[in-house]
């Protein structure tokens, strides 16, 4: 009888299902936490590779672009600006990533020929960031990732070909002093910034091509587009300010310019390559009418759409100029809000440096 019943106990121990939940929650908590824990770590570190990719691809062009244009610029020194360069680029992935570090080599090598020399810049770059708590307990304490870039500079590089169309606002208000001087001259200068820095990167003229408009209540006059690109330092040293304002037919003319087929039959015939598109569309003010604000949001959609970079610069603008602008730029990082003369020319300055690097290709 008493084994009978100490049978008894153990079946009915066996059909209980009271704490099989807590059981089974013992059993798949830590393993959903560990799956959990591979899937932010996976995703981090695939993040953290494309940040660190663009930044090194970035560096390179730059190093290698900055090479080009100085021709004194030491290899040492051109090593210290790319370093300093990648640094800047991944400064903020220091907060995005735990405990994010970078190891970088940078290899910088003259490529001696007939004419100038050009040069090749390769960057390899370790980076690292802590692992996820749970991986740091099965022993895991950082993840780590290698990536490389290469970029040359001048004839030995895969050189890349731009037309590019400058839409300038010479309305009234330009000719008005900014911290002492003509907003007409401060523009000027900047037009003029960019103009020598395109030109220190395709000296000989055969990979860029440069044209102009400008408006006032009116497209008031163009510089058509053309390889010599001091065609279009006159055009801008000889405007005056006047006029009330209206874009729209000076950014049509801009669009019209760099998307024609006889800008691509230009290129072609001298490179044998399809150009970069590029509008730099800039104001101080802001359209007569807000009718003119819709038109030229159209053509700007338009030059998106059609695969244009646009480039904007809110010159001291009032508040629908620099909405109308932020709308037109590409993306947010290709509108500038320019306050003041210094940063109306180094907008220009930027933009000249990053048209730069569309010469100075990446080799790999």
């Amino acid at each position: 009888m008493a084994d009978h019943r100490k049978r008894s106990k153990i079946f009915n121990l066996m059909l209980n299902k009271d704490g099989n939940f807590a059981m089974l929650a013992g059993i798949l908590v830590p393993v959903v936490f560990a799956a959990g824990s591979l899937a932010i770590d996976t995703t981090n570190t695939m993040s953290m590779k494309s940040h660190l990719q663009n930044a090194v691809d970035s560096a390179a062009l730059a190093t290698a672009t900055r090479l080009y244009q100085e021709e004194n610029l030491s290899i040492k020194d051109a090593e210290k600006f790319a370093a300093q360069f990648l640094e800047g680029q991944v400064q903020k992935d220091s907060t995005a990533f735990g405990a994010f570090s970078i190891s970088p080599t940078i290899n910088i090598k003259p490529v001696y020929g007939v004419g100038k020399t050009t040069w090749t810049v390769a960057i390899a770059v370790t980076g690292t960031h802590s692992a996820t708590p749970m991986a740091r307990l099965m022993g895991r304490d950082e993840l780590s990732v290698n990536v490389e870039g290469q970029a040359a500079s001048g004839s030995e590089a895969k050189q890349g070909s731009v037309s590019m169309a400058l839409v300038l606002d010479k309305s009234g208000s330009m000719g008005w002093k900014l911290d002492g001087q003509l907003k007409i001259n401060a523009l000027r200068t900047a037009v003029f910034g960019l103009i020598t820095t395109l030109q220190k990167v395709d000296p000989d003229g055969e990979y860029i091509r440069l044209g102009a408009a400008s408006y006032d209540s009116n497209l008031d006059g163009t510089e058509p587009m053309h390889w010599n690109l001091n065609r279009v330092r006159k055009f801008a040293g000889g405007l005056n300010a006047r006029g009330g304002t209206d874009s729209t037919d000076a950014f049509k003319w801009g669009y019209n310019s760099v998307s024609s087929q006889n800008e691509t039959n230009e290129h072609m015939n001298k490179t044998g390559q399809e150009p970069e598109r590029i509008i730099v569309f800039m104001t101080d003010g802001e359209n007569n009418y807000a009718s003119a604000d819709s038109s030229t949001k159209r053509l700007c959609e338009q030059a998106k759409a059609s695969g244009a970079t646009v480039y904007t610069i809110a010159f001291a603008a009032p508040t629908r100029g620099q909405e109308l602008l932020s709308y037109c730029a590409s993306k947010p990082e290709n509108y500038f809000d320019a306050k003041n003369a210094a940063d109306l020319i180094a907008a220009f300055e930027e933009i000249g440096e990053k048209s730069s690097e569309v010469v100075s290709r990446l080799t790999n």
